[in-house]
């Protein structure tokens, strides 16, 4: 599909192509290489996030490395990332690992990362509000970045993100118990950003709705709106299995694309585990 005004994300390569009056743009994935080595596994704190790292440069059409924009013509960069692993339900082994590994990735390009592990359902919503808001503020010259880790649900055509307090034993427990992502997603692509990017690394085997019908498997096929990405770590309607490491393999793989560098950014999701990439624009 047609990637539009998907530019600057995680420092940008564009590759410009006009058809028409239609201005295609694809972006890359690019690290500076000075970023830091791969986040140290941990279990006992959040994410460490500070503010934004020196910014990464912009590239033009023939795919050359710029000088680094100025401060007045560059973008901001905006990141939440979110590992929930310590579930009431039984703990996720890599979650916590893998939000700390990407806000690193993201940090080291530029990003300013909100970063946040095992949230209560006042505390994700929160979260996710907080990040609007900022993302509101900050005018359309903003690149917005979602990392979601832990288990997600699909409902009647719904994706939601499960808090770790969440009590789910039938089906008709999610709508109240977790965290139905279209209503942060829609708003997001509203402010007509520069780029929105989403990735739910969620799609795992569940252990909830015990009794009646069972919950559908993995996350649902989105079409996402104008303007934005969303990918997740499975292919529709199916999970991942879960990691043996200390890391998940999407998360890992996700940012080893990302500091490789000069990559369209729908190819360092499609060359991530199997999973959906789905981008949209304007």
């Amino acid at each position: 599909m047609r990637l539009a005004a998907i530019a600057s994300a995680l420092a940008i390569v564009l590759c410009v192509a006009v058809f028409g009056a239609i201005l295609l743009q694809k972006a890359s994935i690019l690290v500076p290489a000075s970023a830091p080595p791969q986040a140290t596994p941990t279990e006992s704190r959040a994410p460490t996030v500070a503010d934004s790292a020196a910014e990464s440069a912009v590239a033009a059409p023939e795919r050359r490395q710029l000088a680094q924009p100025s401060a007045a013509s560059a973008e901001k960069r905006f990141a939440l990332v979110i590992g929930n692993a310590g579930y009431q339900v039984g703990a996720l082994t890599t979650p916590a690992n893998d939000a700390g590994l990407i806000a690193q990735t993201l940090q080291a390009a530029g990003f300013d990362v909100a970063g946040a592990r095992d949230l209560d359902q006042d505390s994700l919503r929160r979260a996710f509000r907080d990040f609007l808001e900022k993302a509101t503020n900050s005018g359309p010259d903003t690149v917005a970045f979602i990392y979601v880790s832990g288990y997600g649900v699909q409902l009647e055509g719904e994706n939601y993100i499960v808090p770790i307090d969440a009590k789910i034993a039938r089906d008709s427990d999610v709508a109240a118990e977790a965290i139905r992502m279209s209503d942060y997603i829609r708003p997001l692509a509203a402010l007509k950003l520069k780029a929105s990017i989403v990735v739910l690394d969620a799609a795992r085997a569940n252990p909830f709705a015990k009794s009646g019908p069972p919950l559908g498997g993995g996350l649902a096929l989105v079409e996402p709106e104008p303007g934005m990405l969303i990918a997740f770590n499975a292919a529709p309607g199916t999970v991942a299995p879960e990691g043996q490491g200390p890391y998940g393999p999407y998360a890992q793989a996700l940012a080893e694309m990302m500091r490789e560098g000069g990559l369209p950014l729908a190819d360092v999701f499609d060359r991530a585990p199997a999973g959906q990439r789905r981008d949209q624009g304007r």
